[in-house]
């Protein structure tokens, strides 16, 4: 297939974008930077501007470029609409939409969260969140063809988000955590999720039509504190324990004092991440992918060092 990845120089666009090449795909980039990947038809092009029409016209697009940056700014949000709407401008084919799992209220727990949940009745804790939940929006609203992949906690060797988050949380060795770090979380490999991008394309190339929202994850729960302890920071790491409430009232304190388009050390949206289980109801997306997630973990063959 003819594939265009909007973001390929990101951890996951440079990911899927080996995946894809290795399986014989005809794979075209889109980015500011190239991201030097053999056999990648690469394109310099800033996503925020409108893609020259008929360039890439019948291509499959994959969207996965956004801005990550926790806080609150309009401008933020602005730019990630203008990237949704600029990517699915780029080709009358199918789309695939790399969404987030947090448009979810992230308030509460997300036990075996269905799609249907996020239903965007609630305040967003950044505005990150808002604009996946817009994009969303837009995708929906649109005539394309188009799969939307939510994942949770995207991770794997050359993590460029958030391995580096966690290491500028720590002080002096030790990490903060509410309630010693014990919810329970559902991560997403960024072998997984090229599984579950494999398992789309195949289903536009059967011919089906149509919307569909998925939620995307390794389907097993591990802790934060393990994650963190045994795989992320194995190196004495000390997890100490901090009630959530006390540390909720610390993040909005941390975000009244940043102004414009800088980035919180401490926000309610990291601590809802982390206070809470985060799990999700993988079902539909096994009814509808034939998603088997098993044997492949969000911790294998994972490297520390390419993200540090």
């Amino acid at each position: 297939m003819k594939i265009v990845i909007a973001g390929v120089s990101g951890s996951l666009g440079t990911h899927l974008a080996k995946h894809l090449i290795a399986a014989g795909h005809d794979v075209t980039g889109l980015s500011r930077n190239d991201p030097g990947i053999s056999g990648l038809n690469f394109i310099a092009h800033d996503l925020t501007k409108p893609v020259k029409r008929g360039q890439l016209n019948g291509s499959l697009v994959i969207n996965s470029a956004a801005v990550t940056r926790d806080g609150f700014s309009r401008e933020l949000l602005n730019t990630n609409l203008a990237i949704a709407r600029n990517c699915l401008s780029i080709s009358s084919g199918p789309h695939i939409l790399v969404s987030s799992s947090s448009v979810y209220d992230l308030r509460k727990a997300s036990i075996r969260a269905t799609t249907e949940q996020a239903s965007g009745a609630y305040p967003f804790l950044n505005s990150y969140s808002r604009s996946k939940f817009e994009s969303e929006k837009m995708y929906i609203s649109e005539t394309r063809n188009s799969i939307i992949l939510r994942p949770h906690a995207l991770i794997g060797t050359g993590d460029q988000t958030l391995l580096p988050r966690v290491r500028r949380a720590m002080r002096n060795g030790v990490l903060w955590l509410p309630h010693a770090g014990r919810a329970m979380h559902e991560f997403t490999s960024f072998s997984n999720f090229a599984h579950a991008i494999g398992l789309s394309l195949l289903k536009f190339d059967k011919g089906w039509s149509g919307k569909k929202i998925l939620n995307v994850s390794d389907g097993k729960a591990t802790s934060i504190a393990d994650a963190i302890t045994r795989t992320l920071l194995p190196e004495s790491v000390s997890i100490s324990s901090v009630p959530t409430s006390v540390a909720l009232v610390a993040g909005r304190f941390g975000e009244l004092l940043v102004r414009g388009s800088r980035e919180p050390r401490l926000s309610r949206y990291a601590v809802s991440q982390l206070a809470y289980d985060r799990t999700y109801d993988l079902s539909e997306t096994r009814d509808f992918l034939g998603y088997k997630p098993d044997g492949h973990s969000a911790f294998s063959n994972f490297s520390t060092n390419t993200s540090r």
